[in-house]
């Protein structure tokens, strides 16, 4: 697991990154402390306010009520959580279990065989959710709707008095039978979401991925895709940042920031999407950054993004110009242990 894998801010001065030991905090939005050690290695973190949060670790579940000055375990359901997102204090969901969990842009993936669950006292205690099968990440905005991100596409719960009612919302646009492929998503409003489709053949340094995005949970912008390896799918999409998928980050509704991969050219491009991801503004770059772990923007200005320097170290990187200029707030060594 990477020194740093995930990366959350509440606001553009307080924010959390979790890694492999660790947990680390800022309160100014420039200088970062470790705030807990661990010989756990934490995988996602999941932060409602300045005070309550929780911390995914690849064994266990954490969880503060004041700000991450002290953190406690919390309930499990019969297989790990892999993945949280919480609407309140008390109210959440979760990917449990799973087969081959791979650590992919702030998410920790199941292939499959993972379920969905349902806390409703903070974490304490978990129930299982019907649903499409093979769920690999999970997102609400309200407690009468979700989303789920399956290797199948992308599919809406509604949540009515007589039950809960599950429709595929988005079809996965490259399926590949046999292949490992995953979804990502990230919600901002109870009917807006961002999808990245990652996974399938890769070849001569190109890794497919296609992005979409909705405002209103019913039409569906096209938003980017890689290039070559997705050449013959959605002709006249525009290319993403560069040709392995990326970090992104959802500011709102209408915006969200795309930090790419690039093995080959061995920076980070980054790419701001805007007007529901009709409108794609090429910015700068973070340089000898030739991957990316998880990205967090309070607004298109300013991001923090965890990559790598060009002395093997996890970093943070931040900016405040939209991607035009980064500066390096911290450095971890890939060894680094609690």
């Amino acid at each position: 697991m990477p020194s740093l894998g995930a990366i959350q801010m509440v606001g553009p001065r307080l924010g959390w990154a979790v890694g492999s030991h660790a947990i680390f905090s800022t309160a100014d939005g420039a200088h970062w402390t470790k705030q807990y050690g661990s010989t756990e290695e934490f995988v996602g973190v999941d932060f409602i306010s300045a005070t309550t949060g929780w911390a995914v670790a690849t064994r266990s579940l954490l969880g503060t009520t004041d700000g991450g000055r002290s953190w406690r375990q919390l309930g499990e359901p019969q297989t790990p959580v892999r993945s949280v997102h919480f609407i309140s204090a008390t109210s959440g969901w979760g990917i449990a279990g799973g087969t081959d969990p791979q650590q992919i842009h702030g998410w920790l993936v199941p292939h499959e065989g993972a379920a969905l669950v349902v806390t409703n006292d903070a974490g304490m205690t978990w129930r299982q959710l019907g649903g499409p099968s093979n769920p690999q990440s999970v997102c609400f905005s309200e407690a009468g709707q979700g989303w789920v991100g399956t290797p199948d596409g992308v599919y809406l719960l509604r949540m009515t008095d007589q039950g809960s009612n599950w429709s595929l919302a988005l079809p996965r646009p490259d399926p590949q039978p046999g292949v490992p492929q995953a979804t990502l998503i990230e919600c901002a409003a109870p009917h807006a979401l961002w999808v990245l489709f990652v996974g399938g053949p890769s070849a001569m340094s190109h890794s497919p991925y296609i992005a979409y995005a909705t405002v209103d949970g019913s039409s569906w912008k096209a938003v980017m895709k890689e290039a070559m390896s997705e050449q013959q799918i959605l002709p006249g999409v525009p290319p993403g940042p560069d040709t392995y998928p990326p970090s992104f980050s959802v500011v709102d509704p209408t915006d969200a920031v795309f930090i790419g991969d690039g093995p080959a050219t061995n920076v980070a491009q980054c790419v701001i999407a805007s007007n529901g991801g009709a409108t794609l503004r090429r910015t700068g770059h973070i340089d000898n950054a030739p991957e990316t772990f998880g990205a967090a923007f309070t607004s298109v200005t300013a991001g923090w993004v965890l990559t790598r320097n060009a002395g093997g170290d996890y970093v943070i990187a931040a900016t405040t110009d939209g991607g035009y200029h980064w500066s390096e707030q911290l450095a971890v060594p890939p060894t680094s242990a609690g």
